[in-house]
């Protein structure tokens, strides 16, 4: 239903300044999101890596539900000591079961359920919990 978005975050705004990590991140995001397609089908997934020499983050989202400015965050050296994924796959299942979404798969009826529940007002933020 939904295409899978990823995408890594340059280390420099000089477009002119290569990232010698580009191929990792992005092919890191591509991972992360496959495994979250399998693992939790349909669902409108967002993966981003963010980082430099120093280090990255993995940051995970459900695009369309949670403002723009929030995500799940996994170190990249967690996601490296854990191949399978788990570290991963817990912090999605978390985000899904936050937003009252079905872990076993993606429907509008749960989609439009959340969005009463957790509306997103103005420069991104939610509303407060009842």
């Amino acid at each position: 239903m939904f295409n899978l978005d990823v995408r890594y975050e340059r280390t420099s705004d000089d477009p002119d300044e290569r990232d010698e990590f580009a191929r990792a991140k992005m092919a890191t995001a591509k991972w992360v999101g496959e495994k979250l397609n399998q693992h939790y089908p349909g669902h409108p997934w967002f993966v981003e890596v963010k980082g430099d020499k120093w280090g990255a983050v993995i940051c995970i989202q459900l695009m369309g539900i949670m403002p723009h400015n929030r995500y799940y965050v996994v170190k990249f050296s967690d996601a490296l000591t854990d191949p399978g994924g788990k570290k991963i796959m817990r912090g999605a299942g978390e985000l899904l079961e936050r937003y009252g979404m079905p872990r076993s798969g993606f429907t509008m009826t749960n989609w439009h359920e959340a969005l009463q529940k957790f509306p997103i007002r103005g420069r991104g933020h939610l509303d407060p919990l009842r």
